[in-house]
């Protein structure tokens, strides 16, 4: 059974200094040379794996403030739409563990395209459509199913891969068994 109004964090309760604003500005001060344009909703939904990815790790909230389980996408409402990210915070104030994190997530993200990053956000399996599903439109997405839901995830990033390596290898075989070389042949 999945909880939706629970939250509770096992992890130790520090005084967060990351805001959502902060980190769309990171973000978006390194997409725009990595992507060709990056939208209010492509914005949107890395804050959401961004948040998603920390949870994961055990690292605790990236950012204080909630996403919302809305229809187009996953929405932080402190990060307006409203507003050009230019005219935000002009150097985001981030903590040095959050700086370093996202780093690491542009590196990752940016090789891929807002195509990609818009079907990770959309999987069926994923904390936003489930809160969408079970709470209904414009529900605040919890921190514990954005945890679990994450795991996940990256359990199956791990088993593709697993699957991927045992393909390569199983055709590397087959070519080196082909091509009579003897210290890869069967039995």
């Amino acid at each position: 059974m999945i909880c939706l109004k629970h939250d509770s964090n096992p992890f130790p309760v520090t005084a967060m200094t990351n805001k959502a604003q902060d980190v769309a500005l990171y973000i978006s001060n390194h997409f725009q040379y990595v992507w060709d344009t990056l939208g209010f909703f492509d914005l949107q939904r890395l804050l959401y794996l961004a948040q998603g990815w920390h949870l994961a790790t055990g690292k605790g909230p990236l950012f204080s403030e909630t996403i919302g389980a809305h229809r187009t996408a996953p929405l932080v409402v402190s990060v307006k739409g409203v507003v050009p990210l230019q005219e935000m915070l002009p150097h985001p104030e981030l903590d040095p563990g959050a700086e370093s994190f996202l780093d690491s997530f542009c590196t990752t993200y940016g090789i891929a395209d807002a195509r990609a990053v818009r079907d990770q956000v959309e999987r069926s399996d994923g904390a936003w459509r489930l809160t969408q599903s079970i709470a209904g439109e414009g529900a605040t997405i919890t921190h514990d199913l954005m945890r679990a839901s994450f795991r996940l995830m990256l359990l199956d990033h791990a088993d593709t891969s697993r699957r991927m390596r045992e393909t390569q290898i199983d055709a590397q075989l087959k070519r080196a068994g082909a091509g009579n070389v003897v210290a890869f042949r069967r039995g």
